[in-house]
């Protein structure tokens, strides 16, 4: 991995179009990431960063790491009266929510739209995740690529935002 070196503190490379066929694959699907992330053959686990109750929605930030290197930053959220989604939430700690999602007869979908773009760091205006950008050393100008999904289970909604970031180009 090529690191920049700036006048402080050891930075993060910018993200590029990764020119692999499986990357694409990987950003356009509307299938399970934490599966696709399993059929690289490396070790996936799950780091909880933070959860809990902000107004009426229950909030879960975490990163997927591959062999102990973290490469999504995700933050998913659920209204409180939406149980469903609130209680798998609140009970996932470090299992991907992915295992729930996609599971064998799950009735959860997600919605059509899915929105995929590759966008500025500055222009993200969750707090939680602008720390984790600022504590692991991503260049202020940094590039990502984000999946925001809506996932429905009856009138119940959940929102799931994805950061892939650029470690995840060296498992290619």
């Amino acid at each position: 991995m090529n690191w920049l070196k700036s006048p402080t503190a050891m930075t993060k490379p910018l993200l590029d179009y990764p020119n692999h066929p499986e990357f694409e694959e990987l950003l356009n699907s509307c299938g399970s990431m934490t599966k696709q992330l399993e059929a690289l053959g490396r070790h996936l686990s799950v780091t909880l960063l933070d959860e809990g109750v902000v107004g009426n929605q229950f909030y879960r930030y975490i990163t997927l790491n591959l062999n102990q290197i973290p490469v999504v930053l995700a933050c998913s959220n659920a209204l409180l009266e939406h149980e469903f989604f609130a209680k798998l939430l609140q009970n996932a700690n470090t299992t991907p929510i992915g295992k729930f999602l996609f599971a064998n007869g799950s009735a959860v979908t997600r919605d059509s739209r899915m929105e995929l773009d590759l966008i500025h760091s500055t222009i993200i205006n969750d707090s939680r995740l602008q720390d984790y950008f600022q504590q692991h050393k991503y260049q202020p100008e940094q590039l990502f690529w984000q999946r925001k999904s809506i996932f429905h289970y009856q009138n119940q909604l959940l929102n799931l935002i994805e950061i892939i970031l650029p470690e995840l180009e060296g498992f290619f």
